[in-house]
């Protein structure tokens, strides 16, 4: 078995400081994007307790956790399979699922 000697490594890159014109106008609103991501975030997470429901049950998910612990937790191919297919043809519906 025939070892190559290892490739010499890349030099590294050296950088200079931009020293030209100011930046674009999209340049300045690609630095604004995070700002507004993170107040949509922010809004979208208070949407729930803004309608007074939550889908989250924590009683569910500990009890699912404890099955999966226990090695009582099942899973049902054909009925994720059949819930797949419903969202699907409630997306599909031309109808508006109604």
């Amino acid at each position: 078995m025939k070892i190559d000697p290892p490739a010499p490594s890349a030099p590294p890159l050296h950088r200079t400081p931009a020293t030209g014109p100011a930046p674009s106008p999209a340049a300045a609103e690609a630095v604004e994007r995070p700002k507004e991501a993170a107040s949509a975030s922010a809004h979208v997470h208070s949407l729930p307790t803004a309608v007074g429901r939550s889908d989250f049950d924590a009683a569910r998910v500990a009890a699912i956790r404890e099955d999966i612990r226990a090695g009582r937790y099942e899973i049902r191919p054909e009925r994720i399979a059949d819930g797949l297919l419903a969202s699907v043809r409630d997306l599909l519906d031309p109808k508006g699922g109604a």
